[in-house]
């Protein structure tokens, strides 16, 4: 169960359709949505705050009972979401992948990406294409040989508790021929098999050989036309993921059609909430 989800909202499509994901987990949760605007100079505060009431009239009687409410907020954007995620503690930050300015693959995702990083909650980043006629069914949960891969998966568990339907796709991505890093992977995806049985959740395991972890579990997900991959800010780090691509995390969010839910790392951000 929840108590709040916070949405990022600038009234783009993209994040509409973050608003109406949170609405719909917020009903399977049982928590209380409080949609947050950054002040800009695209619009006028009280512009937007009409639109905001507007949006929290409109969507009320979508959320069975449960409350929705807005909040105005200065300064850059991530720096401003951050403050605001540390301010209420929220079980969940919902964003779009890219706002007004429309998609460029060269600079997509910045707001978010450094939102995330900044962040000491999960954050689930959502497309404009989001399919809301098709249930979300697989959920991909890559492992590859860092020390926290596992840490992920609890939050893998509650969306698949949210989902009856859905089942966890585990993906053992292996970067290196190292017989030890190998080991290491084998190992981390054994125990997240006998996890998963104990929960009696439902899920399957494939294995990928790659140089690039966020390219190969995007193009996996593909392969069996996924709903969503369940992330961490830090995943292993190779010399295609950081140094030709850009961070691993912001490849996810540039590159991804999928939604992507990003867990932060414990050592990163401290114990999780």
């Amino acid at each position: 169960m929840m108590s709040q989800i916070i949405v990022g909202i600038d009234f783009s499509s993209s994040s509409m359709t973050a608003l109406r994901l949170a609405i719909d987990i917020a009903n399977r949760t049982g928590a209380d949505i409080l949609m947050a605007w950054v002040e800009n100079n695209e619009k006028n505060v009280d512009e937007a705050k009409e639109e905001l009431n507007q949006l929290a009239i409109e969507n009320k009687s979508k959320l069975g009972g449960k409350s929705i409410s807005y909040i105005t907020c200065t300064g850059k954007v991530y720096q401003a979401m951050a403050k605001l995620v540390k301010d209420e503690n929220p079980d969940l930050l919902v964003i779009g992948a890219h706002g007004k300015g429309g998609y460029d693959e060269k600079y997509a995702g910045q707001n978010a990406f450094k939102m995330i990083i900044e962040c000491n909650a999960p954050v689930l980043v959502v497309r404009e294409t989001f399919n809301f006629d098709k249930h979300l069914e697989k959920l991909v949960l890559p492992i590859d040989s860092s020390r926290d891969t596992r840490q992920k998966v609890p939050w893998t568990i509650e969306f698949a508790k949210m989902f009856p339907q859905s089942s966890i796709c585990i993906l053992g991505v292996q970067t290196s021929n190292v017989k030890t890093v190998r080991s290491d992977v084998m190992s981390y995806v054994a125990s997240v098999e006998k996890f998963l049985t104990q929960h009696a959740l439902p899920f399957t395991t494939d294995f990928v050989d790659t140089e690039n972890v966020a390219l190969a579990t995007i193009e996996y997900s593909k392969s069996i036309n996924a709903d969503l991959i369940v992330t961490m800010v830090e995943q292993e780090k190779t010399i295609s993921n950081f140094f030709f691509l850009g961070p691993y995390l912001q490849q996810m969010i540039n590159q991804s059609p999928f939604p992507v839910l990003i867990v932060p790392n414990v050592q990163l951000h401290g114990a999780a909430k």
